[in-house]
């Protein structure tokens, strides 16, 4: 049978721009289909007798809406999404952005080329450079090492505490003082087992903090100084305990607040000091900084995996922990721990992926930095070239379960169905969430959006999440599809 008497089909164009183009070219094809096949139908035979075929009795007409593709589901669904965020946009503040796509494939974008600062949103930035060159089970490592070996349980000269860029130890009385819970830190306590365990009874010199792996570069130097009186961040340092900022060197496991003046590797000894104090292991001398020499030996050791640092950075929103997290980027790569020497493998990392980088600027890793300016359109190329099972994705906080979105409209069916990260600030204002979402009808989308101004507003993505999640409404196959020919 020739098809060249079919007439001839609507343009690309109609197809593209019109909203029904799709269905007027399914109908132009089904109506040729129709002029061509129908005569044939009742006057068909069976190939070699005379005996008339059967004739088709259709349920559905040929030229029913119930024939078209499913892809017009989606079309439909789209349209009904594009319209709801549409309208949330129009509330939200003039510098703001959203986009949401479906495995790649775009699904709604506003201003998605408008650079924004980011707030914490720009911590997926650094997690990106960071799962593409450290494995999961890499280690941190904290270690004691001393220049001379113990006799008879003692120490002779100073023993050295060496940090590993490990942003996550802890004692638990800080630990009690948390808002959130449930999260995955690394007590120091048992370093001071370790070292009891391996037979040493005394020290007779200092216990040094050793911080040499990265910088001594405490503060970026553009961050406002409110940030460390208000412990947004703490001072940075390749061995940190409790963010730096308190030791509990007297009760560990006090739960008031004892704040320990002075540089980190400084905290870091006193606190393990006054751990082994605790266990009967005495150190004559003082808690001190600096290097330790060559030719040490190793006696006690403690590690945390590359992956729960992550999580503790992402769920979390940790900033010291997205920062030595950076420096430690820039030590693996370059071998050298600087917040410059991270931040410059993390553009090369997203330009290396072919990723939109116009516009980005990455003053820091945690996001702090009022200059930080990123697009929607990288955000959420980030997020769909990592994916929805990707080491990064199960780092993320989770709707009404875990992390800063744990507390979010909880007891609702979007409990447990969005893995996002959050960002906050309150001069210039910045609202941000960036993440996936697993809709009720089991799709999943990933989706960015970036709010600045004095109008942004949580509550806007409450509203998103909530439309993302009906998504996709549009009429049930079945009720379109065609019928079975009737006996």
């Amino acid at each position: 049978m020739e098809f060249s008497i079919l007439p001839r089909m609507p343009s690309r164009t109609l197809v593209r721009s019109h909203p029904a183009g799709v269905l007027v070219a399914a109908v132009a094809l089904l109506s040729a289909l129709a002029s061509v096949v129908a005569p044939d139908l009742a006057a068909a035979q069976t190939p070699g007798t005379t005996t008339p075929a059967p004739k088709l009795h259709l349920t559905t007409p040929l030229l029913s809406a119930r024939r078209v593709p499913s892809f017009m589901k989606a079309r439909i669904a789209d349209q009904k999404l594009e319209q709801s965020l549409t309208d949330l946009m129009a509330t939200a503040p003039p510098t703001s952005c959203l986009e949401v796509s479906e495995r790649g494939r775009p699904v709604f974008r506003a201003n998605g080329d408008t650079p924004l600062e980011p707030a914490s949103t720009n911590k997926l930035l650094t997690a990106t450079g960071l799962v593409e060159h450290l494995k999961p089970d890499t280690k941190l490592a904290t270690t004691v090492v001393t220049p001379a070996a113990a006799q008879d349980g003692v120490i002779t000269g100073n023993v050295y505490l060496v940090g590993g860029g490990d942003p996550i130890l802890t004692t638990p009385g800080y630990k009690q003082s948390f808002v959130e819970t449930g999260q995955g830190l690394s007590e120091l306590a048992p370093l001071a087992d370790r070292i009891r365990d391996a037979g040493v009874k005394e020290i007779r010199g200092d216990l040094v903090g050793d911080d040499s792996r990265f910088d001594a570069e405490r503060y970026i130097p553009s961050w406002p100084n409110r940030y460390k009186r208000e412990d947004t961040v703490g001072p940075l340092s390749a061995l940190i305990v409790n963010d730096g900022v308190t030791g509990y060197a007297a009760a560990p496991d006090s739960t008031s607040k004892v704040r320990m003046p002075g540089d980190p590797p400084v905290l870091a000894a006193e606190t393990l000091k006054s751990y082994l104090a605790a266990r009967g292991v005495t150190v004559t001398g003082a808690a001190t900084s600096g290097k330790a020499p060559a030719g040490t030996t190793e006696i006690a050791r403690i590690e945390t995996t590359f992956g729960d640092a992550l999580t503790e950075m992402l769920s979390f929103s940790d900033n010291t922990t997205a920062e030595l997290l950076n420096k430690e980027l820039g030590f693996e790569v370059s071998g050298t721990g600087t917040t410059t020497a991270g931040l410059a493998v993390t553009k090369d990392t997203l330009t290396r992926l072919g990723l939109p980088t116009a516009g980005l600027v990455l003053n820091d890793g945690s996001g702090l930095d009022d200059g930080n300016r990123l697009t929607c359109d990288l955000l959420n190329a980030v997020l769909d070239k990592q994916g929805p099972d990707s080491v990064l994705a199960s780092s993320l906080s989770i709707w009404g379960q875990r992390g800063t979105l744990r507390r979010r409209v909880r007891g609702t069916p979007l409990d447990g169905n969005i893995l996002g990260k959050t960002g906050t600030l309150t001069n210039p204002p910045v609202v941000s969430l960036a993440g996936f979402e697993k809709t009720q009808a089991g799709s999943t989308l990933t989706f960015t959006f970036i709010q600045n101004g004095p109008q942004a507003d949580v509550g806007l993505q409450d509203k998103m999440a909530q439309a993302l999640f009906d998504y996709p409404q549009a009429p049930d196959l079945s009720t379109v599809a065609p019928r079975p020919p009737a006996p």
